[in-house]
């Protein structure tokens, strides 16, 4: 088992971390696994299955590190000034959204309460909530032409003021 993990992972750590995981996984289960089962292949297809989540696992924090990187980099090119002025500008660009896409907008994305809620809330269709918001998206995001991610840090900076 250990050299299916090795021959899949090239790192010790890793390979006796699957092996032991295997037999703590196995125990776990061992009234449900049929004893006509080949127990070797169960055990080496467990193995193959932590290796997998495994790598699985370090492309998701691969992703989340370069988003990151990102975003630091598009932080780092503002400087206080430019990035107070584009504060201002989203603050007055939603105050010029009409009232009631305005406050679907900002109950839904920047408070985060979620379609559903806000819909009921208002009193209006789930659907009315999704075309306001992507309105409003729509009219944000095209003053600058930057990303949905980047609006949305603007958009915290102004709910934390309250605009």
């Amino acid at each position: 088992m250990f050299y299916v993990a090795m021959g899949l992972v090239e790192d010790r750590q890793i390979a006796e971390d699957a092996v032991q995981e295997s037999f703590i996984n196995l125990w776990a289960h061992r009234e449900q696994i049929n004893p006509d089962y080949d127990l070797q292949y169960y055990l080496n297809q467990s193995v193959r299955n932590y290796i997998y989540k495994y790598f699985r696992h370090c492309r998701v924090r691969e992703k989340h590190a370069e988003a990151l990187i990102r975003e630091y980099k598009f932080w780092a090119d503002y400087k206080s000034e430019d990035l107070a002025e584009k504060v201002e500008n989203v603050r007055e660009l939603l105050l010029s959204l009409p009232e009631n896409c305005r406050k679907i907008f900002v109950m839904a994305v920047i408070e985060g309460t979620g379609y559903a809620e806000t819909a009921s809330k208002l009193n209006v269709s789930v659907n009315t909530v999704k075309s306001q918001v992507k309105i409003a998206y729509r009219k944000l995001k095209g003053m600058w032409g930057i990303s949905e991610n980047e609006l949305l840090l603007f958009l915290i900076f102004i709910y934390l003021k309250k605009f």
